[in-house]
């Protein structure tokens, strides 16, 4: 009962985080002038002053960071996992990295202001402690009712998340456009999390019962 209970609510939550965040990034990305382009528009626009719906983009933000850490916390204690300070603080550091994206923004006025490289240390944060905890959590559940090929597509998912990132980064500083624009790496690092999560979700639901 105590594991279905804890199960059931890390379900909901990594669930809600996931799904909400991509409605709210799609409801600012609908608002925004002129156009907005899944491709070539990096997410930060959306959450940065001037856009119609900035404070709903950084809503997002901060919802996808708190729910994921709180996710991660019911998970521990559903399945009862012993050595989980690693999974913890990667998901507390994507929950902090999170906040600071929706607090300080990019574009010109951070650029101006100096507070630029807060909301870049945010966005290292967010991304690479959630891949990494990909990593931490799926190798910490207990895999004796899990299918096979869950640590298999979590590793994927990893591996996508983190490569995504660094090719972005590395596109952002020599400002090259590639066949794939820097902005389509950004999401891939940024939604192999939401995937992950959400079928996490799922299985946390589906094992427990």
């Amino acid at each position: 009962m105590r594991r279905r209970r804890y199960a059931g609510s890390a379900a909901v939550v990594w669930t809600s985080g996931g799904i909400g965040y991509l409605i709210l990034e799609a409801i600012a990305a609908a608002a925004f002038r002129p156009h907005y382009s899944y491709t070539h528009n990096l997410i930060s626009d959306l959450g940065r002053s001037g856009s119609a719906l900035a404070r709903l983009m950084n809503t997002a933000f901060c919802l996808q960071g708190i729910l994921f850490l709180a996710g991660a916390i019911l998970v521990v204690r559903a399945f009862e996992i012993l050595r989980a300070g690693l999974f913890l603080s990667l998901a507390a550091e994507n929950a902090v990295g999170n906040i600071l994206i929706a607090v300080f923004h990019s574009g010109p006025a951070a650029q101006a202001d100096g507070t630029a490289w807060v909301h870049g240390t945010g966005a290292l944060l967010a991304i690479v402690g959630g891949n990494a905890a990909i990593l931490a959590g799926s190798y910490s559940i207990p895999d004796v009712s899990w299918p096979r090929w869950y640590r298999r597509v979590s590793a994927g998912l990893a591996a996508l998340g983190l490569l995504s990132f660094t090719i972005f980064a590395i596109e952002s500083k020599i400002a090259a456009i590639g066949i794939v624009p820097p902005a389509t790496w950004e999401r891939c690092s940024v939604y192999s999390i939401i995937a992950w999560q959400t079928v996490t979700a799922i299985l946390c639901y589906t094992r427990s019962r």
